[in-house]
């Protein structure tokens, strides 16, 4: 299998406990003592193979002797992705994981001691955390669960900026601890500020930080004399929290390109019919493993790349258009993850020394065995001004071998809308042109022209 890491990812540093290395046969796990002897006390656990079974937590190897340091071998998950990636139902569930998991292990006496979205990634929809020394025993007379604030400020705060101030999530790349309660209430309305979740996440929180100093002192004293007692309090706390998560969250709302598959008038149902005909003859022959579906829109490609019993990762710059589609694969056991990223724009590598995290495209690099872009080309072209060779070139760098793609000829009304009366400094984007810069690296394997103009290519890499 190749190298599907060809960014050097730094192993991380920030956690006391030990720091992960991504290797191509796995994420290698340093865990230092004391916190070594806990862990293996949890994987021995029951409850620790029954989450790993439901796939919510991440299977863990030891690799080394009971006198050496521990090492554990999780497997990888197929495609990494981050929270500024995510729509807000990935963002939902990554929260329900966490919620979920630690209310599961306080039942049996261990809890979460950090809780971030960074914690989880993603095998399709289904959210796996991933950070298993995060997972302690529970002081048995302890009512507060202290990962709260960090929930709060890295989950919920970001969700409520999003909703109600129209915030983007994908400000998270640059605010790894979140945001605090003063920045969002500064810029909430009043009757905002009174309605839950803000009242209580928001507006208290910062009412009361302006009379006096958060008393940790307190906190940490904070316990109770009934071991029962705490559990119930800590239980209740994660409840809470997971209705407010949920209240936050927006609902679907459409947009330019959510409604596209259901409202474009530039397909007749034949062309339609063709379309989707054409990209199921040409799945069916390149036989996929890992399909990247650009400009993925509601998805309508990608479940037929699924179907095929491929990983799918589709992408797309609208949020509503991808919340869309993972509204509509929820409970459908599709491996599809859906992901808003802009090819013009992609994510860039962050954190210390720009390696704590990789850039969307080094981790496409060598994964993707097949390629779909669909009526996307021509944004590149007109939208992003991107030159027509660099765009050949992406296509070549995404793909380890096929190419589905969508010609949208100078003729097409789609594309005059985005020419804007722009013809002379783009009387060179030509379907000559088109042809010579994809030859470079590409041959073709089928071709179909739609009635309207439009041309299919299932193209393989040279």
């Amino acid at each position: 299998m190749a190298d599907l890491i060809s960014f050097p990812i730094l192993p991380t540093f920030r956690d006391p406990a030990g720091s992960v290395e991504i290797r191509p046969d796995g994420a290698y796990r340093r865990i230092r003592a004391p916190f070594d002897a806990e862990i293996l006390s949890f994987l021995s656990l029951p409850l620790a193979s029954e989450l790993v079974a439901d796939g919510r937590l991440v299977a863990s190897e030891v690799l080394t002797a009971p006198t050496e340091t521990l090492v554990l071998r999780h497997p990888r998950v197929s495609f990494q992705s981050y929270p500024w990636e995510w729509p807000p139902a990935l963002w939902l569930a990554a929260a329900e994981l966490t919620l979920n998991l630690c209310s599961d292990l306080v039942n049996e006496g261990w809890l979460l001691k950090d809780a971030t979205p960074l914690n989880v990634l993603f095998q399709g929809m289904r959210p796996v955390f991933v950070d298993v020394p995060s997972i302690q025993r529970a002081p048995p007379n302890q009512s507060i669960w202290y990962p709260y604030g960090q929930f709060v400020r890295t989950f919920l705060l970001p969700m409520l900026a999003h909703s109600q101030l129209g915030w983007p999530l994908q400000v998270a790349l640059n605010r790894r601890d979140g945001y605090e309660p003063e920045e969002i209430f500064s810029a909430l309305s009043w009757p905002a500020r009174l309605r839950r979740p803000a009242l209580s996440a928001v507006t208290l929180p910062t009412l009361l930080s302006r009379r006096a100093h958060r008393d940790t002192e307190g906190l940490a004293n904070h316990t109770v004399q009934d071991p029962e007692l705490a559990r119930h309090v800590i239980l209740k706390t994660l409840r809470r929290l997971l209705s407010q998560m949920r209240r936050a969250t927006p609902t679907y709302r459409a947009s330019t390109w959510s409604d596209y598959a259901e409202t474009a008038t530039h397909y007749s149902e034949t062309d339609h019919a063709s379309k989707k005909a054409f990209v199921a003859a040409a799945l069916e022959a390149a036989q996929p493993a890992r399909v990247l579906d650009a400009g993925c829109n509601t998805g309508v490609y990608s479940m037929l790349a699924a179907d095929t019993g491929a990983e799918v990762v589709a992408i797309d710059t609208d949020l509503q258009a991808v919340d869309r589609l993972c509204a509509t694969l929820k409970g459908s056991g599709k491996n599809i993850l859906p992901l808003c990223v802009d090819l013009a724009h992609p994510t860039p590598a962050s954190g210390w020394e720009n390696r704590e995290t990789a850039s969307f495209l080094s981790r496409c690099t060598g994964h993707f065995d097949t390629v779909m872009m669909l009526a996307v080309i021509h944004h590149l072209l007109l939208g992003s001004q991107i030159p027509m060779d660099r765009v050949a070139a992406l296509c070549s760098d995404l793909t380890t071998g096929h190419l589905i793609l969508e010609w949208v000829p100078p003729t097409d009304i789609k594309f005059r809308e985005l020419l804007r009366g722009r013809d002379d400094i783009y009387a060179h984007i030509t379907e000559v042109a088109f042809r010579d810069a994809f030859a470079k690296h590409f041959t073709t394997v089928g071709e179909r022209t739609l009635s309207n103009g439009r041309i299919l290519l299932h193209l393989e890499k040279r």
